[in-house]
């Protein structure tokens, strides 16, 4: 895996409907997961490879035939839940949405699962999480809502 930049930590507050003060804080290593040393290093919308390159220690090559050979059109996306929900190695977990309560997100995620390897679904994005940190090519807001996750055995 290709670490491009030093690892940072993203931080925000937000004060909630309630009118209590959040201050909600990840630490994030901006990397593209291999991409650039790849034979395709041109690729774009390509976060489901990039979180399978990380979460599973694989290539970004390999990571790529993999998610080919499961269906992913180059640059077009996939539909990484489905896929992953069929997968021996990862394990499922939800976080549905509560009455009252916030959505789990990055920062409350890496607080609660400080280790271990993840691929996290967020809106319209998947990322990789592995002991704590966030891996992903771009900043992901703080305060954005996590609806699964999965815990991935190498």
């Amino acid at each position: 895996m290709l670490n491009n930049r030093p690892a940072v930590t993203v931080s925000m507050s937000l004060v909630d409907f309630d009118r209590q003060h959040h201050l909600l804080r990840y630490v994030w290593q901006p990397t593209d997961a291999g991409r650039s040393a790849s034979k395709r290093p041109r690729q774009t919308r390509d976060c489901t490879v990039r979180a399978l390159a990380i979460a599973r220690a694989l290539s970004y090559d390999e990571a790529f035939d993999i998610l080919k050979e499961a269906g992913r059109k180059g640059r077009t996306g996939f539909r990484m839940s489905e896929w992953l929900n069929q997968q021996p190695w990862a394990e499922k977990i939800s976080f549905p949405a509560k009455k009252g309560q916030r959505r789990m997100n990055p920062s409350t995620f890496t607080a609660q699962f400080p280790s271990g390897h993840y691929i996290v679904k967020v809106a319209r994005h998947v990322i990789a999480i592995s002991d704590g940190v966030l891996h992903d090519d771009t900043e992901v807001p703080p305060d954005r809502c996590i609806y699964t996750a999965w815990k991935i055995t190498r």
